[in-house]
Formats: structure tokens, C-alpha cells, sequence
């Protein structure tokens, strides 16, 4: 055999090793996916199907979002497994607040009487210097942090 066909079955038998190594990879993602989804459709069910022995109180009914709070943070660590539970929620929480609070300056809804305006906008404010101080460390690296 000369040197091209053995550089040639050398290529060859590379090739086939990395698509082999390559369809174990997409065959664990799609599992995965496969379990996400089921996990999310059971979700789904559970927080449909409970209604049907329970009556919802005003509490409950104030707070409708529980069950999409569950599936966002399944998806969510899922994609970043490093995050606990309690700061994918608190995280999305903040979102909200900060959904609401734009939504009221824009003047397309209002506070509801229970909520106190001052706490919720010191809150958000708060959360937007933390979240820019984070966004700046990642963009500039350890060194501004140390300064920061």
C-alpha cells in the first residue's frame, strides 16, 4: 500500500470515529430534549388537572403565573445548570417588576392598591445597577471587577 491510501484509510477511519462521537452527542441531546418537553407537558397537566378537585382561593387566583414560573425555570436550568432554583426565580421575579414598572410609566397599566410604587422602583433600580455591574465584568473581564 502506498503512503496515499494509507493517509487516505487514516482520514477514514478519523472521519468515522468523529460522526460516530458526533451521533452519541445529538442522540444525548435529543433525550434530553425529549425529557425536557416531557417534564414541561407534566407541568402542564399537574397544574390543569389539580383544578379539578380543588377550588382556587384569592390568593391563588393572584397568583396565576405558578405553574409558567415551574416551566421557565426547568428550561432555564436546564440551559445554565450552574444557577440554583431560588435565583432563576428571583431573577424572573425581577423581570416582571421591571415588566411592570415600564408598563406603568409608559401609562398602559397601573399599580394595584397593594403594591407600594417607591419599594417596587428602589427594587428595580437596584436590580439594573447589579445586572449592568455583571454585564460590564463579562464584557471587560476580571480586571474591571476588581475596580467595580
Amino acid at each position: 500500500m502506498d503512503f496515499i491510501g494509507l493517509a487516505g484509510l487514516i482520514v477514514g477511519i478519523a472521519a468515522l470515529i468523529v460522526a460516530i462521537c458526533g451521533i452519541r452527542d445529538v442522540r444525548d441531546q435529543v433525550r434530553l430534549l425529549v425529557e425536557l418537553q416531557r417534564n414541561l407537558a407534566f407541568s402542564k397537566v399537574l397544574h390543569k388537572m389539580v383544578w379539578r378537585f380543588v377550588d382556587p382561593t384569592k390568593e391563588t387566583e393572584a397568583q396565576r403565573g405558578i405553574g409558567e414560573m415551574q416551566q421557565y425555570t426547568m428550561l432555564a436550568r436546564v440551559t445554565e445548570p450552574d444557577k440554583t432554583l431560588d435565583s432563576v426565580q428571583e431573577s424572573a421575579s425581577k423581570e416582571v417588576l421591571s415588566l411592570a414598572k415600564e408598563m406603568v410609566s409608559r401609562g398602559v397599566a397601573t399599580w394595584k392598591p397593594d403594591v407600594d410604587e417607591d419599594v417596587v422602583r428602589e427594587m428595580v433600580k437596584s436590580w439594573q445597577s447589579e445586572k449592568n455591574s455583571e454585564l460590564l465584568k463579562s464584557i471587560f473581564g476580571k480586571r474591571l471587577g476588581s475596580i467595580l
